[in-house]
């Protein structure tokens, strides 16, 4: 009989397994992560001049950002239902809409980029280089930081993980406060060129300046939500 209580005596952190929206959120993350991994190595080949396989790179995009949306719709739909979530609702779901807006602008960008293929002028390409290379470092910290969420909340948010935590949300703002100062870089040069391109060229070599480094933005974002949990 004893052994029999025991079966149903299930430990609480078991239980927080179970039932933690933070999971969810951390499988989310690492769709994201994959995505802009795969996109950053694209848009490099890209700047260069080579397009031959963006097409795939793009719909590979696709594909995670639809695996993702059907984590997150199930995430919406079930997290009424959890028992653990020591952090309101609402803001849970606007860091979930965060990770997603970033998705939302890689397929977009992607598709963009396939559509009509704008040439990086040489003189260009390093600085646009450097730039999404810092958004995916950008991305990369969050993920770490996100990662180490669930051990934060079980751990009801003890010394150790949450300066863990800290170190990943320093390295996003770092790391996205470079890639807003280079995005600033790559917008003077691009104006320089103006003479030399056509206004549609302009147009979209800005567009892509915009939306990489909204990536970076939206990561930040992220990161100032786990900021506020620590601070609580």
């Amino acid at each position: 009989m004893e052994k029999e209580k025991d079966h149903f005596r299930a430990p609480i952190a078991d239980t927080f397994r179970r039932k933690s929206p933070f999971n969810s959120l951390v499988e989310h993350m690492c769709k994201v992560k994959e995505c802009i991994s795969i996109l950053g190595d694209g848009l490099i080949e890209y700047y260069k001049g080579d397009y031959k396989n963006f097409f795939e790179i793009a719909k590979k995009v696709s594909k995670i950002e639809h695996e993702a949306d059907i984590i997150k719709r199930n995430l919406r739909n079930h997290l009424p239902s959890f028992v653990f979530i020591p952090v309101d609702k609402g803001k849970f779901l606007w860091a979930l809409r965060e990770q997603d807006a970033i998705l939302d602008h890689a397929e977009n960008l992607s598709r963009m980029l396939d559509m009509r293929r704008t040439k990086i002028p040489k003189s260009l390409q390093k600085i646009f280089i450097e730039h999404v290379k810092l958004v995916v470092k950008t991305v990369e910290a969050m993920e770490g930081a996100v990662n180490n969420l669930c051990d934060l909340v079980e751990t009801s948010f003890v010394k150790r993980e949450r300066e863990q935590t800290k170190e990943f949300i320093y390295k996003v703002h770092e790391y996205e406060y470079k890639a807003d100062e280079k995005k600033y870089e790559m917008t003077k040069e691009i104006y320089k060129l103006e003479k030399e391109l056509t206004p549609m060229d302009v147009y979209h070599l800005l567009k892509i300046a915009d939306w990489v480094d909204d990536i970076a933005d939206h990561a930040e974002n992220v990161a100032d939500w786990l900021r506020a949990m620590i601070a609580k």
